[in-house]
């Protein structure tokens, strides 16, 4: 008998020994684990009960991340809940064992809920990214009912979403953040317990809340976005899209439609879905050993020799822009090499010239690795656009230097434009073109008429007569012209500068012949240019932070076609007359400035540009920062809600104490 036991217990310790192994190994086969390949218990039966938060937590939390706003409110309520906790009715579901299972864990599940909502409460140990009061709607309106685990461990939901969680990396996302690891560890664990006919609630209850927590956050972030679009970090100005989170994952639950999550919460912009793609296509290549550097040296063009050509042709060969290798001399710049370099040079925004000189080769060296980055951190600039941009649009992508006028998804036509400099960058805006100027007056900003003009009325006394620019004593309307040559120019400093400055329509109008309106408070909007030599410019950030447009008056008669007075012919002449002229749009369109330094373009190829504004960076950071701090705010006092509704869809029939929680909620809380 004795030598039995010690059998026994020798056989559990190699088990736990090796499923511990197994789990510790899970970090580098998370991309290859599949669910199918091991034997875990998944079953469609759900437990409706409870465990135990105080035994054996797996995972040790941040209490501060574990707090409610309104101390009168849920916590007071799972207080109540948890005094009538006899009142529940139960399925009473028996163990072999004898104690009633149901029981057990749902009393456990109200416990551990209650726990959370205690601040610095030491049974608080499970590290939540959902505020616990989302948690706690979610769950009231379930009656208290585990969503993902049975008396056997997993359920056919529970393994379909940790499949998606494991594939969060296809997102854009890091599955790490979504409790991956630890979700896991303690399946092995339930397993290993379960060959022994033990059950330990405080598992499966540690399982159910991880779970829940992950498909919160999990599907905020691929929604809304990991991060808050802050205007003043990344100077974007466009209201984030609100979807009904709630509502989207319970129906999803209880229609048994998990595997169309993904479908359902991503971004469907074709923009997004094509990054989405190109993601996979760089992470192949990094997993297949991605590419090397080209080594530093003199300009490498046609006809040269070498190993660094060798070594270039290697390099452009990986990314795909070098498809014909016919050359039997791989040292040899040949005419096939240089058009792989001129079209490296096109969908990076460089000259295109086929020479690769220091820009090009400083660009060819970019890892694998940094483009994957990129990549991720234009598709978390996508979740932040509506879903609805519009049937017909213009998009101005700011760090390409390009306008675009979209029609049903796709661009019809595209022109070059000029952008803000970088100390005066153009922001982030979704407005709507409501009018345009023939032949305008430039009403001088105070900041560009202290900073800019007043430095040349004082070099040159001819410079505004020059320019025709007027003066004025002040910025109010109706304000009195002034003659410059009354002034002391010596005199006026940037801080006494008073005077309002007026450019008439003339060849050397700033705005040159046309100005498109789209009211914002920045007074940013498009304008032709007299310096149309810019346009020729690779990099081009000149304007002072609105957009100087290549083709207007193409342009403007695109956006008057249903006006048949407005022929391209006929607004010709009206800028040729001189006068200014105000014209409405019967159909004002809408127009997005956008910051994409990856896209891919209508024939596939994966383009990239250079970060102008440095927002790349700083999302960068910010993102960092989030994966270090990983908090979704929830709450009613809230600044910053993530989550657009706490409607849900009806529930069954609850009992007393649930409807009068319930009750209370309508009550209490709101949804924007």
């Amino acid at each position: 008998m004795r030598l039995l036991k010690i059998l026994i217990i020798l056989s559990g310790s190699i088990l736990f020994f090796f499923g511990n192994v197994y789990a510790l190994n899970l970090n580098d086969q998370t991309d290859k684990y599949s669910l199918s390949s091991r034997s875990l218990p998944f079953e469609k039966k759900d437990l409706n009960g409870y465990i135990n938060p105080a035994i054996n937590s797996m995972i040790k939390g941040s209490p501060s991340l574990m707090k409610f706003n309104d101390s009168y409110g849920p916590k007071r309520l799972i207080d109540n809940f948890n005094r009538d906790l006899i009142n529940i009715p139960n399925q009473n579901t028996q163990t072999r064992n004898g104690f009633n299972v149901t029981d057990k864990v749902r009393e456990s599940l109200i416990a551990r809920l209650a726990s959370l909502t205690i601040k610095n409460n030491i049974d608080s140990k499970t590290d939540l990214i959902c505020n616990p009061e989302l948690l706690f709607v979610f769950y009231l309106h379930r009656k208290i009912k585990p969503v993902w685990v049975t008396k056997d461990g997993m359920n056919n939901k529970a393994a379909i979403f940790i499949k998606t969680i494991i594939e969060a990396d296809h997102e854009g996302l890091d599955s790490s953040t979504y409790h991956r690891d630890d979700i896991l560890t303690l399946l092995s664990d339930v397993e290993f317990n379960r060959a022994l006919d033990a059950f330990e609630p405080a598992k499966f209850a540690e399982l159910e809340l991880l779970l829940t927590d992950a498909f919160f956050s999990y599907g905020f972030h691929l929604s809304e976005g990991i991060v808050e679009p802050n205007p003043t970090a990344f100077d974007w100005h466009i209201k984030k899209p609100k979807k009904n989170l709630l509502k989207i994952l319970q129906t999803s639950l209880h229609n048994e439609k998990l595997e169309e999550l993904v479908d359902i919460l991503q971004p469907h912009h074709s923009g997004y879905l094509k990054l989405k793609s190109a993601l996979l296509k760089y992470k192949n290549i990094k997993n297949s050993g991605g590419w090397h550097k080209v080594p530093v040296g003199a300009k490498l063009r046609k006809g040269d020799t070498g190993k660094r050509i060798a070594a270039l042709r290697s390099r452009l060969i990986i990314s795909e822009d070098l498809t014909d290798s016919k050359n039997d001399n791989e040292e040899y710049f040949d005419e096939a090499l240089e058009n792989s370099v001129k079209k490296f040079q096109a969908r990076n925004g460089l000259k295109i010239d086929g020479v690769v000189g220091s820009s090009t080769l400083t660009v060819l060296n970019i890892s694998v690795e940094d483009r994957i980055e990129q990549i991720k951190l234009n598709m978390e600039r996508w979740r932040w656009l509506p879903q609805d941009l519009g049937k017909r649009y213009i998009m101005v992508n700011t760090a390409n230097f390009e306008l675009d006028i979209i029609e049903n998804g796709q661009s019809v036509t595209s022109s070059r434009a000029i952008v803000g400099k970088k100390k005066r960058p153009t922001p982030a805006l979704s407005r709507k073109i409501t009018y345009l100027e023939l032949n305008p007056y430039w009403n001088i900003p105070h900041k560009i008429a202290i900073n800019d003009v007043l430095p040349c009325i004082k070099n040159d006394s001819n410079y505004l007569k020059d320019k025709s620019i007027r003066l004025f004593e002040n910025c109010e309307d109706g304000a009195k012209e002034v003659n410059p040559e009354s002034i002391d120019w010596n005199t006026v400093t940037k801080k006494n500068f008073v005077y309002k400055l007026r450019q008439d329509p003339a060849n050397s109008n700033a705005l040159g012949r046309v100005k498109f309106i789209l009211p914002n408070k920045f007074s940013i909007y498009l304008h032709d240019t007299p310096a149309h030599e810019l346009f020729n410019k690779i990099k081009r950030t000149f304007s002072s932070g609105c957009v100087r447009v290549e083709k207007p008056i193409k342009l403007a008669a695109y956006l008057l076609t249903d006006n048949s007075k407005w022929t391209f012919e006929k607004l010709t002449a009206e800028v040729n007359s001189k006068k200014t002229r105000t014209i409405l749009l019967s159909d004002p369109i809408n127009i997005h400035i956008l910051y994409w330094t990856a896209w891919v373009d209508k024939d596939g190829i994966v383009n990239f540009r250079d970060d102008i504004y440095g927002r790349d960076r700083q999302l960068n950071i910010a993102l960092n920062e989030k994966i270090h701090s990983p908090e979704v705010i929830y709450g009613k006092k809230s600044e910053k809600k993530m989550l657009s509704f706490q409607t849900l869809p009806g529930s069954d029939p609850s009992i007393d104490d649930i409807s009068k929680i319930e009750s209370w909620l309508v009550t209490n809380t709101s949804s924007h």
